[in-house]
């Protein structure tokens, strides 16, 4: 029995696969055993071909290939690789000695060629965990460029692979330098609106989910949309992350470039519950998508009740996890949450500019989408006001502010005043705030502090933070 390694990937992490095969004397036949899917299956044709294409011979015996551990699903092609280098090594074609701390993944073309694979980035995470090499196609080779390191061998085909393993060919480099990250930020001229764009930078440092509320046309999206521009960089290890949900996704081309900017979901209203959460086949859903990035759901109360109330939990654990047959998935989730939001169905409640055309009955009926614990959930809520002839009639200045400009040097924890801590101790009683809020809310107020380099929360931060909070504003009247 020949063990060769390889590995596969569930949700976005790697696992440790051993693939065993076993020739012995009998009728022709070759069997794949251990949870495999029918993708895995239908490896027995390419591995056959690959081998007679390559000018070796398939045995005419029986051939028993085990995936273990078996209760393990097993999908993709990337098992075509290991398979054909376990029986080459029961033909002693290749010495298994070569197999020792290396784990390989490819798919084989009948010609023999390797073709490239998916989930690259979660098997090179698993290789450095068991301290062992990788062996990837290379057209994976945009991947390894990202990723580095002396662990990653790559190949084009099987012939030449057999050839480097027993010291007749050298394997082709890796890209001499690991792939530069250049973070760009989008800009806009927005007039007006200086309160939601405060708030929007207090969210932003303090990554406190927010709700923008106003009438048609005073720049509710537009401000949402732009307002990922307010979050920082993403670390090299952020990056890693996010391609390997992408790629989880199959939203990845071939040939496409990784990313390297957070990531901005925006999905229509009509999405359904499994598409904004995740879906039982194991694709990854928005919340996850906008993992580190921000999750913008614009006409919030549009969208199906089921599918935000399923917001809940993720939101709490910044992670959500996706049960499927005999296992479950577990997918990151940790977004920035931006809703906007009309104040009643016409979108007119509280104008000065036109009057609202909303039965008392239909305002009801659309109060009643935002449920109290998923709106108990949002910590920051703006109500936008149409603009004036003088705010017309200014300048607009170029939002949001530079990265370097938004930099705050205050401690990252301010301690509470007395005074401001009375203050939301009056507020908690007089606004019935939930336990929930009450903690949002000092936290906010502990952002504004950072946002003024105060070593304090004084009274002024903490009355700003509670004046966010939806039970201040008459205008919402949820």
């Amino acid at each position: 029995m020949i063990l060769v390694r390889s590995g596969v990937v569930s949700g976005i992490e790697g696992f440790l696969i051993d693939v065993e095969v076993d020739v012995r004397p009998g009728l022709p036949g070759f069997e794949i055993v251990g949870l495999p899917s029918k993708t895995v299956r239908e490896s027995r044709e390419r591995v056959r071909s690959a081998l007679r294409n390559t000018g070796f011979r398939f045995p005419a015996q029986k051939v028993i290939v085990n995936l273990a551990p078996a209760h393990i699903p097993k999908d993709g092609a990337l098992f075509d690789l290991p398979i054909a280098l376990g029986v080459l090594a029961h033909q002693g074609m290749v010495p298994e000695c070569v197999f020792q701390d290396v784990i390989f993944a490819g798919e084989l073309s009948l010609s023999g060629k390797i073709k490239r694979i998916s989930g690259v980035l979660s098997l090179a995470k698993l290789a450095a965990q068991c301290g062992c090499q990788l062996v990837l196609p290379l057209e994976n080779r945009s991947e390894a460029a990202l990723i580095g390191g002396d662990h990653l061998l790559l190949s084009d085909s099987l012939g030449h692979l057999i050839r480097h393993l027993t010291g007749q060919a050298q394997a082709p480099p890796l890209p001499a330098h690991r792939l530069e990250v250049h973070s760009s930020q989008a800009r806009v001229t927005i007039k007006g609106q200086a309160q939601a764009k405060r708030a929007l930078e207090i969210a932003a440092l303090g990554r406190h989910h927010i709700m923008l509320l106003g009438p048609p046309g005073v720049g509710k999206t537009l401000l949402a949309t732009h307002a990922h521009g307010l979050l920082p960089p993403l670390s090299f290890e952020d990056i890693l992350t996010i391609n390997k949900i992408h790629e989880a996704a199959g939203l990845l081309h071939p040939h496409s470039a990784p990313l390297t900017e957070r990531p901005l979901r925006a999905p229509h209203h009509s999405i359904s519950q499994a598409g904004l959460i995740g879906s039982k086949t194991g694709r990854p859903g928005e919340i996850t998508l906008a993992h580190l990035g921000v999750l913008l759901l614009d006409e919030f109360p549009e969208f199906n009740q089921g599918a935000l109330q399923g917001l809940r939990e993720p939101l709490d654990h910044k992670q959500v996890q996706i049960s499927r047959a005999g296992h479950s998935l577990v997918y990151p989730s940790d977004f920035w949450l931006i809703a906007t939001a009309n104040p009643c169905p016409c979108g007119y409640l509280g104008s000065s500019v036109r009057l609202c055309t909303c039965t008392g009955r239909d305002i009801n009926r659309y109060r009643r989408k935002l449920r109290g614990p998923l709106l108990d959930r949002f910590e920051m809520f703006v109500y936008l006001r149409s603009l004036s002839e003088q705010e017309l009639r200014e300048k607009p200045s170029p939002w949001p502010p530079l990265r370097s400009a938004t930099k705050k040097d205050g401690p990252h924890s301010p301690a509470l005043s007395a005074e401001a801590d009375r203050l939301l101790h009056q507020a908690q009683e007089r606004l019935a705030l939930s336990v929930r809020g009450f903690a949002s809310t000092r936290q906010i107020a502990r952002t504004i502090a950072r946002c003024a380099g105060a070593s304090h929360i004084t009274q002024a931060h903490m009355a700003e933070a509670l004046q966010y909070r939806f039970q201040s504003q008459p205008n919402l009247l949820f």
